[in-house]
């Protein structure tokens, strides 16, 4: 990391620690868990920025979103 960091104990299921030390690999689990918390806290930033915007401006109807994800492509 570039920055300066924080040491931080934290406790996981011991399989998902396991499978996290796996995928993480050559980078090292302290990059892996700082990059899955970032993207963890823009998803929640998404979220609650989707929320003002519903409070604001209205929900999408419900058509419109079934016709949108009828169009986008499968995974």
């Amino acid at each position: 990391m570039a920055h300066p960091a924080e040491k931080l104990s934290i406790s996981m299921p011991r399989k998902l620690a396991s499978a996290a030390r796996k995928r993480a690999g050559r980078r090292g689990l302290s990059a892996f868990v700082a990059q899955a918390v970032a993207r963890e806290l823009e998803r929640e930033a998404l979220g609650e920025l989707l929320n003002e915007l519903d409070s604001a401006v209205g929900a999408v109807p419900e058509a419109e979103l079934k016709r949108v994800r009828s169009e986008w492509p499968k995974r």
